[in-house]
């Protein structure tokens, strides 16, 4: 029987990776294009299930969850995304022929996730190439791992996830140019129209946020900052606005009164007004992100585990292993009828031998509006789960 997901996930679960996200994002210099912390939640806690120490700890906090908690996530995320509208997720194992798993390691792992790496490169590629393809109805046609790097891969913990929904109200697209702002010179961009009878648009002093419902259990969240608002503000703004409590209503605005990039008007109508009248003007975008996820080892809580004089797994395998790989690729698309993304997350594990230790990269934080670059983020609308997040820095061209 399938459990939804809103069962197979308590708030605080639901909590603990957007926590995870949020804290990704916050730690890079860049917003990137499409990423997706879910993506890569799930692999943390199947990494801390097998280690011990330090690398367990550190692990887990960056999980968010205890370790029983953790152990039990894999098989909870995936049986609560099967019954989740609009969602697909799977979770992969693949190891070497030298490699000995542990027996309680792998009881708590889905049974279809394990496999087998036969050492061919070639052989290999094609069918890690094939699993990210499948799970993500071909937007990804790659693992994003180097089967050729120098400390070759003993063990590989890879994710897939496919967001894909059509919008309840879809927009209306045309070519014309944007009246205002820094994209109003761009020739032929896609933008958006729509018009909404319903209370989707929120507002605060940071941030305006546009919630675009799409069918079953999906949303996509626009938000617009403050000229003067760094990118980092504007998407710390729209994490905090998946809470509905958020900001205020653009109906409770008076006429003439603005808001970030919301003004207020009045007209004469042929029949009565009887709910909200939103107008909404944004811009399709696809955007495509590959991320060396080394580059966030300590926001992700991979410090110890990428490094392969401390990490500790010994309730993993028998072999010393360490995090050698851990790259993301993530896609988005949003257009006129409909939002798709996907995002495949892949963590290479090599054997300890007498590689240099892995530098523990320190990252500074360089904090760097729908007529000029804003933040998204698709969630899971039952239970506030973000599924995927960005920065679009440029509208989609037209064909």
């Amino acid at each position: 029987m399938t459990t939804a997901l809103h069962d197979a996930l308590s708030p605080a679960d639901v909590a603990a990776a957007n926590v995870l996200t949020r804290r990704w994002f916050a730690s890079r210099s860049q917003i990137p294009a499409a990423a997706s912390g879910l993506g890569v939640w799930p692999l943390l806690a199947m990494l801390a299930t097998g280690a011990i120490g330090k690398t367990h700890k550190e692990l887990l906090g960056a999980v968010g969850l205890d370790a029983s908690r953790a152990a039990a996530l894999p098989r909870r995320l995936l049986d609560g995304a099967r019954g989740a509208d609009g969602l697909n997720l799977a979770l992969g194992v693949w190891a070497g022929p030298e490699v000995v798993l542990d027996p309680d390691w792998t009881a708590s792992l889905p049974v279809a996730a394990i496999g087998s790496l036969t050492g061919d490169t070639a052989a290999d590629k094609a069918a890690l190439d094939a699993w990210a393809a499948e799970n993500t109805d071909g937007l990804i046609d790659a693992m994003p791992v180097d089967l050729d790097a120098p400390d070759p891969i003993e063990l590989l913990l890879a994710s897939a996830l496919l967001v894909r929904t059509r919008w309840v109200t879809p927009f209306e697209e045309t070519t014309w140019p944007l009246p205002t702002g820094p994209w109003s010179s761009l020739e032929r961009p896609r933008v958006l129209r729509a018009t909404y009878n319903e209370d989707v648009l929120r507002t605060a002093e940071q941030a305006t946020v546009l919630t675009v419902r799409g069918h079953g259990d999906i949303d996509v969240l626009l938000g617009l900052g403050r000229e003067d608002l760094p990118p980092h503000r504007t998407a710390g703004a729209l994490f905090d606005a998946v809470d509905p409590a958020w900001g205020r209503s653009a109906t409770a605005l008076a006429v003439g009164e603005q808001a970030i990039g919301v003004h207020v008007s009045e007209y004469l109508g042929v029949f009565p007004q009887t709910g909200p009248e939103i107008g909404a003007t944004t811009v399709a975008f696809d955007v495509t992100e590959d991320l060396d996820l080394a580059r966030d080892a300590e926001a992700l809580g991979l410090t110890l585990a990428a490094n392969p004089r401390r990490a500790q797994f010994e309730r993993l395998a028998a072999r010393r292993l360490f995090v050698s790989q851990a790259r993301q690729t993530c896609t988005a698309r949003f257009g006129a009828t409909g939002f798709e993304a996907a995002a495949v997350t892949a963590m290479g594990m090599a054997q300890y031998g007498s590689a240099p230790p892995v530098a523990e990269h320190r990252h500074v934080r360089a904090d760097v509006v729908f007529d000029r670059p804003f933040a998204y983020l698709a969630v899971h609308r039952p239970t506030g789960l973000v599924l995927v997040a960005g920065w679009v820095k440029t509208p989609a061209p037209a064909a």
